[in-house]
């Protein structure tokens, strides 16, 4: 199980049993010998931006990791006058295309196996005003961020949920966990958390085209 196994994070919706530690839930994988939860980060990356990289320049990404369904990103991108808003989902879960858990592999061969991974990606339909609102909206939102979401000065962790990572034009990346309907728990970045719920609703309310 990934969210119990490797502390992926919480439910969107419900999020299930809740730890605390004083350690990070996050790792970077670039030390990695073997496919572990960094390199697993890194190949979504990948993936994602080698299926975005074409028609126009990426201003912010959103990747949004689940933890029993497929990952996706929600890429803003710069095209001509216009920000335009696309999707891009993994045809096949990459944790389970990886299955790190189930036979060990190299961080290279995880990187191969997100190469090749195929992505569907679409572009919304969304009115030109509302992309360059989240777009103008996200540039005024400070990136200080924590390192985990905060229960009683300790990090919690919660299992079997959903994860964010933001990626800006700048080059940052920034992580965040989805704390749901827990009153008591701080996320690491308030605002970009709102950010991010006004950014999936936006593309849930739009039509392909």
């Amino acid at each position: 199980m990934r969210g119990v196994a490797l502390y992926i994070t919480l439910s969107l919706v419900l999020p299930a049993a809740i730890a605390q530690s004083t350690t990070p839930v996050w790792k970077n994988g670039s030390q990695e010998m073997m496919c572990g939860l960094g390199t697993y980060h890194d190949s979504l990356d990948l993936a994602i931006k080698n299926a975005t990289a074409a028609g126009g320049d990426r201003l912010v990404t959103v990747l949004v990791l689940p933890s029993f369904q497929r990952e996706y990103a929600m890429v803003l991108k710069q095209v001509g006058s216009e920000v335009r808003l696309l999707r891009a989902t993994l045809q096949e879960q990459l944790w389970s295309q990886l299955g790190a858990l189930e036979v060990p592999r190299t961080r290279q061969q995880c990187l191969d196996r997100a190469t090749a991974a195929k992505v569907e990606t679409i572009n919304l339909s969304v009115r030109p005003e509302t992309t360059q609102q989240l777009w103008t909206v996200s540039r005024n939102i400070s990136l200080d961020t924590g390192t985990c979401p905060r229960q009683q000065n300790a990090c919690a962790l919660i299992a079997d949920g959903t994860g964010y990572v933001v990626q800006t034009k700048e080059g940052r990346a920034l992580r965040l966990t989805e704390i749901g309907n827990f009153k008591d728990m701080n996320s690491e970045n308030a605002a970009l958390l709102d950010w991010i719920h006004a950014l999936l609703q936006t593309a849930k309310d739009a039509q392909p085209h």
